[in-house]
């Protein structure tokens, strides 16, 4: 995944703006100082610092770390910019010894390469805030890597005791604002089905809504070597350790305590939350995209795709929102099925999944689909003749429910230790109680219902529940109580 922002130069600005891959604009000196406003906190270095492994924020980094390799093979194009510098349509290219996917640096260029197009037909995205795309990841020198990345390159170059900046980072991504549409622009010629733009590689494309939560450490050149995990985690435990925090959107993630306590590494346990969402990244097309008869890659969000907790036989449904680039119809493929994309319009493609299995408690599954794109009429000119999208799919599942019961019974006697029929039991680890009940209830009540002289307790006492029995003790006539202890338990998993 290949993420950016800017080194200077806003809308308009010429080829000075350095945008990296997952490019932050966090950094000093390194891009514009995001506003203290709306949706926007202050900048890392007006925030206090902490020092060492124990402070709350210190520890929701090492969260962080602990949730970033889930994430590795999640790769996507854009520029990270929470000051909204760029115009949509304006070229980027890569800068000299980039490479996209491995940390490579983007340039802006002062040409606009694309120019917006409305938006035709489709469906309506939803308003709800659900999160199409959240990552989590390492970035040094404002280049992001994934967590098993060898940083021994990246923190020997420089002279020695050159310090570098370690970043941890989360972003999430809500929406698309429009443009979502691009032509080429006047700039761009046209040979065969090349295409070229200026010096540009790539154009800036729609603009994306949502939150960023970081953090800043420092790593000194030839004092660190092994992977990025390893690196920021040496740094953070470190007794000199210092970090900035950065948050911008309100963006929380739910679940990093958990990754941080079992070593977590499924991003299902993850959730996104983006309590004010703001502008802070643009998509990155590259310049073929606009090409005559291009077919580009359609959008297809939320990736990757969390089912949830479904317990196993039984149905999760998901919807996938799909939005068609191309100004030809569509047929998207999946598993055997074909559904209508319109040109330069969206649809939500139906997902289900009912998960198998015998785990004892939670089962994490993950699994992959090919969804396919061809023009819906076979004879269109288009270049390529069809895209795939690799659907990354996750889900959390067991089995539904657990009862757990017992026959409990104090004999007859004319002295009964009613103690004996106490019971407190808890629910199996990744399920919560659903209900305590006692059936089946007999005593030595002259009429037989147990609610005179006897009381039989069954109620929910934390995650279980406790069941017992009272009642008289009689010397000249005997007595007895009598009743099925039963608790029931549902899945939930990630509790």
């Amino acid at each position: 995944m290949t993420l950016g922002g800017m080194r200077g130069g806003g809308k308009g600005a010429g080829g000075k703006g350095g945008v990296f891959a997952i490019a932050l604009c966090l950094a000093p000196l390194a891009c514009p100082s995001s506003p203290a406003g709306k949706g926007a906190s202050a900048s890392g270095g007006d925030r206090p610092t902490c020092v060492g492994a124990g402070s709350a924020s210190c520890r929701r980094a090492l969260s962080l770390l602990a949730s970033a390799s889930a994430f590795t093979n999640v790769k996507h194009d854009y520029i990270l910019d929470p000051t909204s510098s760029f115009a949509p349509g304006r070229g980027v290219e890569l800068a000299e010894g980039g490479a996209r996917g491995e940390g490579g640096t983007w340039r802006a260029v002062p040409t606009a390469c694309a120019v917006a197009q409305p938006q035709r037909g489709g469906a309506a995205r939803s308003e709800a805030e659900a999160i199409d795309f959240g990552f989590v990841g390492v970035s040094v020198d404002n280049v992001l890597v994934g967590a098993d990345a060898d940083l021994t390159p990246f923190l020997s170059a420089g002279a020695s005791g050159a310090t570098h900046r370690v970043k941890l980072v989360a972003v999430a991504f809500v929406r698309d604002d429009d443009p979502q549409f691009f032509d080429a622009s006047d700039a761009v010629s046209f040979a065969g089905t090349a295409c070229a733009c200026a010096r540009a590689t790539h154009f800036v494309g729609a603009v994306k809504r949502g939150g960023l939560l970081a953090y800043d450490l420092d790593a000194r050149s030839g004092e660190a070597h092994g992977t990025a995990f390893a690196v920021a985690k040496a740094r953070l435990e470190a007794s000199d350790a210092s970090i900035a925090e950065t948050r911008v959107g309100g963006l929380e993630v739910e679940g990093l305590e958990d990754a941080l306590a079992t070593g977590q590494k499924s991003a299902g346990h993850l959730h996104f939350h983006v309590k004010d969402p703001v502008p802070i990244a643009y998509a990155v097309y590259p310049i073929s995209d606009v090409c005559r008869f291009a077919l580009p890659v359609p959008d297809v969000t939320p990736i990757p795709i969390d089912f949830g907790s479904v317990p196993y036989g039984e149905g999760g449904s998901r919807l996938v929102h799909v939005v068609n680039r191309a100004a030809i119809d569509l047929v998207a493929t999946l598993g055997g099925r074909a559904f209508d994309v319109p040109a330069r319009g969206s649809m939500d493609l139906p997902l289900a999944w009912s998960p198998r299995g015998d785990a004892p408690g939670c089962d994490a599954q993950t699994r992959e689909e090919a969804l396919v794109f061809a023009p819906k009429d076979g004879s269109a000119p288009a270049v390529p003749r069809q895209q795939s999208v690799r659907l990354v799919e996750s889900v959390h599942t067991g089995r539904g429910a657990v009862t757990r019961s017992e026959r409990v019974d104090t004999g007859e006697g004319r002295l009964i230790d009613y103690a004996t029929t106490a019971r407190d039991w808890t629910c199996p680890r990744d399920y919560v109680v659903a209900g305590c009940r006692a059936e089946h209830t007999q005593c030595a009540d002259p009429k037989g219902d147990c609610t005179r002289d006897f009381v039989v307790t069954a109620r929910e006492d934390g995650n279980g529940c406790h069941f017992a029995c009272a009642g008289p003790r009689g010397i000249l006539t005997k007595s007895y109580c009598r009743f099925d202890a039963v608790m029931d338990c549902r899945l939930r998993c990630g509790s």
